[in-house]
Formats: structure tokens, sequence, C-alpha cells
């Protein structure tokens, strides 16, 4: 697990300074320009940059060893890094709107000429870059941090394509007040991604279920000392998985092999998810057949 937040780490750097690229880019060619869309953009791509400090000091406290305080780690750190960053997103949201009623107030038609397509165009080939590297790295790593910042991003490739596509209509003569209109669907865009990256951050922090049971239980059940399971929960995430079951054993098993077959199905689990840190709590019940009828459906 320590070697994963390193790895995290590692890409998190890797990505803020594409991204603070791409937003120098962006901002300054907004300003240069004076378009309202370009500038959205950019202040968009300033907090993939942005979330991407947040996360490396998530990660500072994420990687910290179990003390007494935080028995279970403090790698909900992460998740509450994620919820930091829908908060910056809806903030700058609304910045935007308020920008684009400005500029429907008081219209300006930006300087367009041929350098800004080509800006604009690098400033995207970075963004899908940055998109399937930190998504894919973020599944590997079952980080729901990299995998938030990621879809983050990729709202900026769709928010930088219809930038693009905004600048060439005011190019060949379609009222200016498309550039602005554009940017207010840029603050849409925004507060979906808020939304999706909230909905995930959420669903951890609720305790919402990791894994299907019916796996769980098609591990455990291959065990021949194990006559079947029940009540089974998992919470966390794929990276740090905690599991409880309920599980039927011969009620004559001694207490040393009651013990061992605990520590042998938390193996197996961890055997099976062995990307994961997981962490397992079996109880033991005696078995009878009318016992197992009365959990089946469980």
């Amino acid at each position: 697990m320590k070697n994963a937040y390193k790895s995290i780490k590692r890409i998190l750097w890797i990505i803020l300074f594409a991204n603070l690229a791409v937003a120098m880019a962006k901002i300054g060619l907004g300003y240069a320009i004076d378009s309202a869309s370009v500038l959205a953009d950019g202040f968009h791509s300033l907090t993939d940059g942005s979330s991407n400090i947040i996360g490396l000091v998530g990660m500072s406290f994420a990687s910290k060893p179990v003390d007494d305080e935080h028995p279970y780690g403090h790698g909900k750190y992460e998740t509450l890094s994620s919820l930091m960053i829908v908060g910056m997103l809806f903030f700058l949201s609304f910045q935007i709107i308020g920008e684009a009623f400005n500029k429907f107030a008081n219209p300006v038609v930006p300087t367009i000429d041929m350098w800004t397509f080509i800006i604009m165009a690098g400033t995207l080939v970075i963004n899908l870059f940055v998109t399937v590297y930190e998504y894919n790295e973020g599944k590997k790593l079952h980080s729901t941090l990299l995998m938030s910042d990621a879809m983050h991003t990729r709202s900026d490739v769709f928010v930088t394509l219809g930038v693009i596509l905004s600048l060439v209509l005011v190019k060949i003569g379609l009222p200016v007040w498309i550039d602005p209109l554009v940017s207010l669907i840029v603050a849409g865009v925004i507060i979906y991604a808020a939304y999706e990256i909230f909905k995930m951050a959420s669903a951890i922090l609720l305790d919402s279920r990791v894994v299907d049971p019916k796996i769980i239980a098609d591990v455990v059940t291959h065990l021949p000392e194990v006559k079947g399971v029940h009540h089974i929960r998992s919470r966390g995430t794929l990276a740090n998985l905690f599991i409880d079951l309920d599980v039927l054993a011969d009620p004559s098993v001694s207490l040393i092999d009651a013990h061992y077959l605990a520590h042998t199905i938390e193996r197996v689990l961890q055997d099976h998810f062995k990307d994961s840190l997981v962490q397992v709590i079996a109880h033991l019940e005696p078995f009878n057949p009318d016992h197992v009828s009365k959990h089946a459906s469980k």
C-alpha cells in the first residue's frame, strides 16, 4: 500500500506540471484575444492543477500509518481530497457563469488568428494524454483520487473542443454572443464533472458495497471446511478493502482449528484480491441444515 501511495504521488506531480502548462497557455491566449470561452477553458484547466496540489496534500495524510486514534488507517483523506476538488469546481463554475453574463451585456469580438488554433490544438493533445494516462493508472492502483482527477480533465477535453468550435464559428462571421454562450456550456460541463466526482467519493464515505457478495461467497465456499456463508459485507475501496462475513462450519471443530480456518479465509480472500490491501473479519457459526436454508437468500 505504501508503494501505491508513492506511485500516486509521482503521477500527480507529472500531471500537475502538464496541467499548469496547459492552463497558462490558455489563460494567456484568452487575455490576448479577449475571448470569454478561452479564458473559461483556461481557468478550468487551472483547477486541474489545483486539484493535483490538493491531491498531493491529501495523499501525504492518507499515507500515514495506522495509529491509536486511527486503527483503520488514514486512507479516507484521499476521498476527502476528492470532495475538496468538488467544492473548487462548483466555485469555479459560478465564476465562469458570472463572467459569461458580463460578456453578454458587454460583447467583445475576439481577435482570432492561426496561432490561436495552434495553441488550442496543442493544449488539447496534452489534455488527451493526461486523461488517458491518469485514468489508466488510477484503475491499476485502485485510486479514487486519480480516477476523479482524470474525470475532471476528461471534461476539459470536451470543453476545449467546444471552445475551438466557437472560435471557428466567430471567425467565419457568426454572432459574437456564441463566445460567452460556449463559456456557459463550459460551466455546465464543470458542474457535471463535479457531480460525478461527488457521487464516487460519497459512495466511499457512506460505506457503499465495494464487491458483489456472490464473488466473496464463491471464493470462501471453495474451502472444504466451509459449509456456507451469509451476511457478507464489504466497504472501503478496491485498494483498501474491508470484508465482514458469517461462516458456517462443523460444530465439532476445535477452537484451534476454528482460529486456523478464520486465518485461511482471510488468506484466500487476500490471494483473490491480490492488488488490494484486504482485511477480513470472519464470524464462525455452527453448521446445521436449518441454518443454511434460513440464510440461503442472504
